[in-house]
């Protein structure tokens, strides 16, 4: 456990400083197409990431086959809600009166 004065001393500070920091100009979005490729890129990269961590841990570790089956399909589901979700988001945030 880390003594309370160490957390002070070496958490405290950069968090507060981190948060206190003026924030730049906003950032010009990035065009739609754009924006879809590096979702998609990104979405797919993690997909992938969380499929081969169930397949290291529950497939080969815990010999649990079924597993994979049930976290593509679970994961799946998960993902079209989340980019679904992001594609809403910055819809609205383009729609927004200010923003470029």
């Amino acid at each position: 456990m880390v003594p309370a004065g160490e957390i002070w001393r070496r958490i405290i500070p950069p968090l507060v400083t981190t948060n206190a920091e003026p924030t730049g100009p906003p950032l010009s979005r990035f065009p739609w197409p754009a924006f879809i490729r590096y979702l998609a890129a990104t979405a797919a990269a993690g997909y992938g990431m969380f499929l081969a961590i169930v397949l290291v841990f529950h497939v080969w570790l815990a010999r649990d086959h079924a597993a994979l089956r049930s976290a593509a399909a679970g994961g799946a589901a998960l993902l079209a809600i989340v980019l679904l979700a992001f594609m809403l988001m910055e819809w609205l945030a383009r729609r927004r009166p200010g923003q470029s």
